[in-house]
């Protein structure tokens, strides 16, 4: 993991793609490969780097005021809904600091409505400023704490 933290500040190139078990993968490979698998909506991809005892925490946001956490059904059931609501979206990093089996990413997020949303047409291009905590466990992502700042 040293070498994971040499390269921890400035801007973050994305590692090549690797098709081995998350086991065999970098922290910084894991996660830039489950931010590209959710970018891609890619469901089957996203699950393969999902610990079964996942935990996301969103804090209060323009989108989310109460927040939430969400366990694996949770997390899926929300990725159902975001499914439905975004055509595509893209998640450009920032940074990607690692320590061990622990990331703190930045990244600029951008989703394109498939749908009308309350005020916003279909078509319209969603941001926001987003830090994200990544804890992973068996070579997963087990703990997901975000802070979303929607523009």
């Amino acid at each position: 993991m040293a070498a994971d933290r040499g390269a921890a500040f400035g801007r973050v190139c994305d590692p090549e793609p690797r098709a081995e078990h998350p086991r065999d993968m970098t922290t910084r490979e894991i996660v830039t490969a489950y931010l590209r698998a959710i970018e891609a909506q890619d469901r089957d991809a996203v699950a393969r780097y999902m610990h079964p005892d996942i935990e996301v925490t969103e804090h209060p946001n323009r989108m989310s005021p109460a927040g939430l956490r969400a366990d694996l059904a949770g997390v899926q059931a929300a990725w159902e809904r975001g499914s439905k609501l975004m055509a595509s979206q893209r998640y450009e990093i920032r940074h990607l600091i690692v320590e061990g089996d622990r990331a703190a990413v930045q990244f600029v997020w951008s989703g394109t409505l498939a749908v009308a949303a309350g005020p916003l047409p279909a078509g319209h291009v969603m941001q926001a400023q987003i830090c994200s905590i990544i804890e992973l466990k068996d070579g997963k992502v087990w703990r997901q704490e975000q802070y979303d700042c929607y523009l």
